[in-house]
């Protein structure tokens, strides 16, 4: 006879008794769901960064699909040597005067839009003071590169590019 307090034989197909959590496995798991975070988190950034500008939702867009705008602002040029209504470059500055080519690029430097410089004013203080306008200019750049004639491209915002207050300026 048994007794009632004989423990039973252990059963062969019963699961092993667990004792706790491994460690290594809590270390392993937050491991492995940080990393499949980051993976997302790089993976959409890359995704949305080749996507057309304008489009609504995405990253660098201001506008909508579609969306152009004229670029106005002034071009001021200090140098001297102006008539009495008109001004424009003399010397080493010749190439700015009335109708000078105004280039907008891209971050990539693709040529956005061409416009020209408008008829110069001097300002009185030994200055001639340009409008400046390109038109059609896409909406949607994180920035736009600026280049009058071949004097090299300035960066401006967008909300100057689209509100008419770029300003930029020559010589000293």
């Amino acid at each position: 006879m048994t007794s009632a307090f004989e423990p039973l034989p252990p059963d062969p197909w019963a699961p092993p008794a667990r004792t706790g959590t491994n460690p290594w496995h809590l270390v392993l798991a937050a491991a492995g769901g940080a990393a499949l975070v980051g993976a997302l988190w790089v993976g959409l950034d890359l995704a949305d960064s080749g996507l057309p500008a304008g489009i609504p939702g995405t990253s660098g867009t201001s506008g909508t699909a579609g969306e152009a705008f004229d670029l106005r602002g002034t071009f001021t040029l200090n140098s001297g040597g102006y008539g009495y209504s008109t001004c424009g470059g003399s010397g080493g500055y010749s190439d700015i005067t009335t109708g000078s080519t105004v280039t907008v690029y891209n971050a990539a430097g693709t040529v956005l839009s061409q416009g020209a410089l408008g008829t110069g004013r001097p300002n009185g203080a030994g200055s001639c003071v340009f409008t400046l306008s390109a038109p059609n200019v896409p909406a949607g750049e994180k920035f736009y590169l600026v280049e009058v004639s071949h004097r090299g491209r300035i960066m401006v915002q967008p909300e100057d590019a689209r509100n008419g207050n770029v300003a930029l300026s020559l010589g000293s």
